[in-house]
């Protein structure tokens, strides 16, 4: 998928804000509306439910400002929409909790799914973070290098696999702690599993491109011949 707005992120902002706002949205400002809603008296549904939109106010946002969709925001924009209305039908905290770790299987499951179309999670993602020039150059490479496309189905299986661990271990959390307690704990659960996640992928991106000359995720892979 192409850069949303045709550029890199590193052209738009610094790389250190490029990482940092999706936690800022997905991760502490929901964590913050929800424990000062709780500390001002709200219930924990209403907490639960008005913490869960912010993530999903900030995409519809974006999309509005783009004035086009990829395919990744509308799959994360609907997977939070459940998530509301989901919240909305039932007045149980716990359910609400159990349905927001049901997220990451939902995406894990999309992600381990791209692996039957043409190109998998983790070149869509590589597309969708560079400009136009990048992602043609990161074209041709996919279609001429075998290895590539080996690696990067490799680390789509790592990511989806990912997800649906990050599912079963936050499902555990929703339904054996305290409701108070459980959006603090998922969220670290989720950041940490996330940076273990990064870490490997950065380490055989590295490997990788040490083996055979080619980027990963570089806006300019190095391939300068075709390979066998």
């Amino acid at each position: 998928m192409a850069s949303p707005n045709g550029r890199t992120g590193t052209q738009d902002m610094p790389a250190w804000r490029t990482a940092a706002t999706p936690i800022l949205f997905a991760v502490a400002l929901p964590l913050a509306v929800f424990y000062v809603l709780r500390s001002q008296g709200a219930s924990q549904w209403l907490a639960l439910t008005l913490s869960g939109a912010v993530p999903a106010v900030r995409m519809a946002v974006e999309a509005t400002t783009r004035r086009r969709m990829h395919g990744f925001d509308v799959f994360i924009i609907g997977m939070l929409a459940v998530r509301i209305v989901t919240s909305l039908l039932t007045g149980s905290p716990r359910v609400i909790l159990v349905k927001d770790a049901s997220l990451s299987a939902a995406a894990g499951l999309w992600i381990l799914g791209s692996l039957v179309v043409a190109k998998p999670f983790a070149f869509q993602a590589g597309q969708y973070w560079h400009g136009p020039t990048a992602a043609r150059i990161r074209e041709a490479a996919w279609s001429v290098s075998p290895a590539l496309r080996s690696a990067l189905t490799r680390l789509t299986i790592l990511w989806g696999g990912a997800q649906l661990l990050d599912c079963a271990a936050g499902v555990l959390v929703a339904l054996l702690l305290p409701v108070e307690a459980v959006p603090a704990l998922n969220r670290a659960k989720g950041l940490a599993l996330l940076c273990a996640v990064v870490l490997i992928t950065v380490s055989y991106s590295r490997r990788y491109g040490r083996r055979h000359a080619l980027s990963l995720f570089g806006s300019a892979p190095l391939l300068t011949r075709r390979e066998s």
